[in-house]
């Protein structure tokens, strides 16, 4: 069975660089050692709801959100991450495995 997330992405169709890390896309590295990981990994939402409503409060994130339907049998770690931000969890993938597992594009509305 394949779990499910939801990327905010800023183009449709995807492309690679909606699945770069910040570690990928150069940003600084976090001084807290708790953070050093997330900044290797990619922010995901746990429903479509989750996904929309923190792209609406932070625009600059995107303007579509990607359903990934990520199968059991890969190395893809997910991890529930950030507890004060309602179903959000962290990828730990390479960005061309991600974009494979691209399912469907929707607005974010």
């Amino acid at each position: 069975m394949a779990r499910t997330f939801y990327r905010i992405v800023r183009t449709n169709p995807p492309t690679l660089a909606d699945f770069f890390s910040d570690e990928a896309r150069g940003k600084p590295k976090p001084t807290a050692a708790d953070k050093a990981s997330l900044h290797q990994g990619l922010s995901v939402y746990a429903t479509l709801a989750q996904a929309r409503r923190k792209a609406r409060g932070v625009t600059v994130l995107g303007r579509f959100v990607a359903q990934l339907e990520i199968p059991d049998e890969t190395l893809v770690r997910a991890e529930r991450t950030f507890s004060r931000s309602p179903g959000h969890h962290t990828l730990w993938a390479e960005p061309a495995e991600l974009l494979r597992y691209v399912a469907t594009v929707q607005p974010v509305q």
